[in-house]
């Protein structure tokens, strides 16, 4: 009977682990999203979806970034200099450099493209 209720319960374990996973709403989980992510700048492409000057961050809806393994997302990033967001306004197209460090990855360039 200890052998039964055993293996139920290691049976259950197995099944409810895949959900913890996907019940985990982290950007950090996501591929090319960890501190691991190398720090060779990237270059990408996406929409200015907000500004954010006090915090000196843009949010971009930005296409995949395969040479760092970003799938296509939006998330906000830091900006190099507190100029860059004067370049810019929400809904513009832009081609940027990204330093990655996951959530702590900055844009170190940003322009606007047609």
């Amino acid at each position: 009977m200890k052998t039964l209720i055993l293996a139920a319960a290691m049976v259950a374990s197995l099944t409810a682990a895949p959900s913890i996973v996907f019940a985990q709403d982290s950007m950090a989980a996501m591929p090319g999203m960890s501190h691991a992510t190398p720090s060779t700048d990237a270059q990408g492409q996406g929409v200015v979806k907000a500004i954010d000057t006090s915090k000196g961050t843009v949010t971009l809806q930005h296409e995949a970034i395969t040479a760092i393994h970003w799938p296509a997302m939006t998330m906000p990033f830091k900006v190099a200099t507190p100029a860059m967001l004067q370049s810019v306004k929400v809904g513009d197209k832009v081609r940027f450099t990204v330093h990655p460090a996951g959530m702590d990855s900055t844009v170190t360039s940003m322009q606007s493209i047609p």
